[in-house]
């Protein structure tokens, strides 16, 4: 028999191709590629309860926690990371830079372009160097339903180009899959045209507004190539088989669930292999309304009552309400065969926060889990003690590092996190 590659194709009588997922091989034939990996960044507003989410010093018993029990079935493929902190810049609001410096985690003694320690995130750094393999770069997910637009970018953001230069996260589920499975057959580049006309203005802007325009088309260029990339992969491949999203309400679980499915099924697909997932916005003024949950509720609000026992359990059901969604994701990985492994065994998925403890703004003592094992790479299946205070962008230059990223340092790190290799 002839050995099976990474993929095999069906094609029809009208020469039109269709991508097979992972296939199994046969006794006497063995893949000769692995699968290509996949990164993704889950982020979690405002820290979680840590008496229900950390165990008792010394304890491997992290799936025994209130908090992280939904994890149970896929807890083998699971590690839960302590001791990791992230800089903060005293005198600047501390969840603004939980969320956008949540991937950047810059040295804070270094030269800022920014209020706060924000640089080149990890997503895209992993983009640079893994784009070329699917018609997407990134995927930027937002499941932040509030319409009024009264807080700051910086709280309803993780990936940025660089300093000041948001990646613009997606919360429409709609938006999401036309940005997976439509294409466009025109004639007229839009971003042609739109810069055309732009041309004349942007010779009266100061260089730092030029360089700002120049940020935003090149956003807006990329959606383009992306587009085509995707007219090019469409006319070899059949578009995955998902219903596409109405304009019904939803639950709030049903939206993130819905979020979750068209990342799983880009990843599935390859039509991405890096995306970064905001559950909630880091801090909203407005009370959110949990539909599972029965109750309509501040999370900041919250977050600052943890005194009152009342209050505290209310928001240990929006923590475990949360990190369920997040393991609803990871079973449908693991639910996906490639080969001998899972989608979910060639993947690198990250849950965490940028604040240790809502209530008192703390930045050490991330909790942090880790999905995954990197195609093997990876230890799982347990608690790995960090040092107190080891940087959290050491284990972001560890996950860059198998992302195949030739990075030696990133941000504050003072190396990868080694100890996490299999």
């Amino acid at each position: 028999m002839k050995s099976t590659g990474r993929r095999e194709f069906l094609v029809g009588a009208g020469g039109s191709a269709m991508a097979l997922p992972w296939l199994e091989v046969k006794a006497d034939s063995k893949p000769t590629v692995p699968p290509p990996l996949r990164f993704a960044s889950f982020y979690s507003p405002m820290g979680f309860v840590r008496d229900h989410f950390f165990p008792e010093d010394g304890s491997n018993e992290f799936l025994s926690m209130p908090t992280l029990r939904p994890l149970k079935r896929v807890g083998d493929k699971v590690t839960l990371i302590t001791g990791l902190a992230r800089v903060n810049v005293r005198g600047t609001d501390v969840h603004n830079q939980a969320s956008s410096c949540y991937l950047s985690s810059q040295d804070p003694h270094g030269e800022l372009k920014s209020p706060y320690p924000m640089d080149r995130t990890l997503d895209h750094l992993i983009a640079d160097e893994v784009s070329h393999r699917t018609p997407i770069r990134s995927l930027e997910l937002n499941c932040n339903s509030f319409k009024d637009l009264k807080e700051s970018i910086y709280l309803d953001n993780i990936s940025w180009y660089g300093p000041e230069h948001v990646a613009t996260s997606m919360k429409d589920p709609r938006r999401v899959y036309q940005r997976l499975f439509t294409t466009r057959n025109s004639d007229q580049d839009i971003t042609d045209l739109v810069l055309e006309d732009a041309a004349n203005f942007r010779l009266d802007l100061g260089q730092r507004d030029r360089h700002k325009l120049d940020e935003y088309f090149e956003s807006v260029r990329e959606i383009e190539r992306q587009i085509e990339r995707l007219n090019g992969y469409y006319s070899k491949h059949e578009k995955p088989r998902i219903k596409k999203p109405d304009d019904g309400p939803m639950t709030r679980g049903e939206y993130i669930r819905l979020m979750a499915q068209l990342l799983a099924v880009a990843f599935q697909s390859n039509l991405t292999h890096v995306a970064t997932f905001m559950l909630a916005p880091e801090r909203w003024g407005s009370p959110q309304t949990y539909h599972e949950l029965e109750f309509t509720k501040s999370h900041h609000g919250l977050t600052h009552g943890q005194s009152n026992q009342v209050v505290k359990d209310f928001l240990v059901q929006v923590d475990h309400f949360y990190v369920s969604m997040f393991a609803e994701f990871l079973e449908q990985l693991e639910s996906v065969s490639e080969g001998d492994a899972t989608l979910l065994d060639s993947s690198i998925v990250t849950l965490g926060s940028g604040l240790g403890d809502g209530e008192h703004h703390t930045m050490n003592d991330l909790p942090i889990v880790m999905a995954g094992s990197a195609n093997g790479r990876l230890r799982t299946g347990g608690v790995f003690d960090c040092p107190s205070n080891t940087p959290l962008a050491n284990l972001w230059l560890l996950q860059a590092q198998l992302m195949g990223a030739d990075l030696h340092r990133f941000a504050d790190s003072t190396g990868p996190l080694e100890g996490l290799l299999a």
